[in-house]
């Protein structure tokens, strides 16, 4: 038998019988929270062969999509024990969403909490994804880019696909504390990930050294063998790794200032009209929020007696992690009408934490003595 009818046997037997294919999960970690984050579904297949060689192999027969409806379809049948909170990864290649029977596994499900991350390994036109993304965007998709930094995640892919997460190849991390290079790169990387609006994961921790350059620089997630490794099931933190995330921090953080310490939680509404009302009664900010409590509309009340509220749709969200200089220059480079009102900032789910005020981040930035002022209270036009 060839190498390549080898590999089609093989590949023949995971898709008739999807039980040979083991899945692990990978914790992914918040490290201001100290708490998991979300999972990251990992393949182990049928042999001492390393699982990336089936993958390899899968695209060089131009099966790829075969392979990856079957992973897809074991990783979503975990959605019904996904913990509250925490969200659930799952790997394609970008070409498999050419596939009809890929999107049809992908759109069987609510993917709301659902990251859809793009491995880095296939090349092709990221035009091509912008289509089958917006339609699982639609059934609340996250999208992720792997590998950013090497490979075909570039970032052409990135200003098309527009992700929400963006990986930050383990290569990069690899003893970055002795790399002013790397060092510089993940900053990049994360100065980009902010103008898209989007989190950055560090994936390959397995130093201190590494936890502690990554938290200095703002990283809000990472994933690594230091604080996790893949298991079969929902696991939490061991106390070893609650211990490094709790302890001191080992390298000195200038005080910067984060956009969560200027955040504060108004009142939510399900619906715009109902939004409306209480924006009217209270005459102060109301977020329209989803099943989820993802920020989707700000109602912003009248600036003067009488004046109907105005109604805009999110577009700038935050991660408390954010400091407040870039809040400033974020909030100030949106088009005119909306240049100074509030902005919304969320956690890792991207659920609703509060709104911060411009005025707050000016009144920082400033360094108004707080005996002097007050931040400014949820009131229009007062």
């Amino acid at each position: 038998m060839s190498h390549r009818a080898r590999w089609h046997h093989r590949l023949d037997a995971v898709c008739a019988d999807p039980a040979l294919l083991r899945l692990v999960l990978h914790p992914v970690v918040d490290v201001a929270a100290g708490r998991v984050a979300g999972y990251e579904v990992l393949s182990r297949l049928p042999s001492d062969l390393p699982t990336e060689d089936w993958f390899r192999a899968a695209r060089a027969l131009n099966r790829d999509a075969d392979l990856d409806r079957v992973v897809l379809r074991r990783g979503l049948a975990l959605l019904d024990r996904l913990p509250p909170g925490a969200f659930l990864t799952v790997n394609a290649s970008p070409t498999s969403l050419a596939d009809p029977g890929v999107m049809s596994v992908l759109q069987a499900h609510d993917l709301t909490g659902v990251v859809l991350e793009l491995t880095e390994h296939a090349a092709c036109d990221p035009r091509e994804l912008v289509g089958p993304l917006e339609a699982l965007r639609a059934r609340g998709a996250i999208v992720a880019l792997d590998d950013v930094g090497t490979g075909h995640s570039g970032l052409l892919r990135m200003a098309v696909v527009r992700p929400e997460i963006l990986k930050v190849d383990l290569q990069l991390v690899r003893g970055l504390q002795d790399d002013l290079v790397k060092r510089s790169l993940v900053q990049f990387l994360g100065e980009c990930a902010g103008r898209l609006d989007a989190w950055i994961i560090a994936e390959g921790v397995e130093t201190v050294a590494e936890l502690d350059v990554l938290r200095g620089m703002g990283v809000p997630l990472v994933q690594g063998f230091l604080l996790a490794r893949p298991t079969g099931d929902f696991a939490g933190l061991s106390p070893e790794a609650l211990q490094l995330l709790q302890g001191p921090q080992r390298l000195p953080l200038a005080p910067v200032r984060r956009t969560g310490d200027l955040a504060r939680r108004t009142k939510t509404a399900h619906t715009v009209p109902g939004a409306v009302r209480i924006a009217v009664e209270d005459v102060a900010p109301v977020v329209v929020v989803d099943g989820e409590d993802v920020p989707r509309v700000i109602v912003l009340p009248g600036q003067r007696p009488g004046e109907h509220p105005r109604v805009e749709t999110v577009d700038l969200r935050l991660a408390p992690e954010t400091p407040v200089p870039e809040a400033a220059e974020r909030a100030l480079a949106r088009a005119g009408p909306v240049r100074f009102d509030p902005v919304v900032c969320t956690d890792s789910a991207g659920r609703y934490i509060g709104l911060v005020g411009v005025e707050d981040v000016v009144l920082d930035l400033a360094a108004t003595p707080s005996s002097g002022q007050r931040r400014h209270p949820w009131r229009m036009g007062a």
